[in-house]
């Protein structure tokens, strides 16, 4: 009994529960036409865009139309007000607000962190010291 009260509620032809205003057809519900009815040059007459490959000959061609011109500009939105100077003390609270928002790292992540920098760190000063050393031997070959 409970799956046909729930196919019930679920299924939208059904008109039970709904307003009077809301279940009561229009007029204009007869006159309206599904946009699958019409022919792609009825909707680009109606100023509905049409696929290229789909489209009457005018959009096939590729003509363009002459761009309509724009009303009134609208307000500047990269203007920003200038707000007063900020005091020390609200700088100090703003300051403090922003720090109570940073996530600090746990002892674990911090050592790892510590360890991922210490040995990149070494890797490039190995780097730096054997182009330094083979630089140094070719300058003195080529020199000497």
């Amino acid at each position: 009994m409970a799956d046909k009260d729930e196919a019930a509620a679920s299924d939208p032809s059904s008109d039970a529960d709904l307003p009077a205003e809301l279940t009561e057809s229009d007029a204009s519900d007869s006159e309206r036409v599904a946009s699958d009815d019409l022919e792609p040059a009825e909707l680009e007459t109606a100023g509905v865009g049409v696929a290229a490959g789909a489209g009457s000959s005018a959009v096939a061609r590729g003509s363009k139309t002459a761009p309509v011109p724009k009303g009134t500009p609208t307000a500047k939105r990269d203007v920003a007000e200038t707000p007063g100077r900020t005091t020390p003390a609200a700088f100090v609270r703003q300051s403090v607000g922003e720090l109570r928002k940073v996530v600090y790292p746990t002892g674990q992540q911090l050592g790892n962190y510590f360890l991922v920098v210490l040995v990149f760190v070494l890797f490039v000063i190995a780097f730096v010291s054997l182009l330094d050393l083979g630089i140094g031997k070719l300058i003195f070959a080529i020199f000497s």
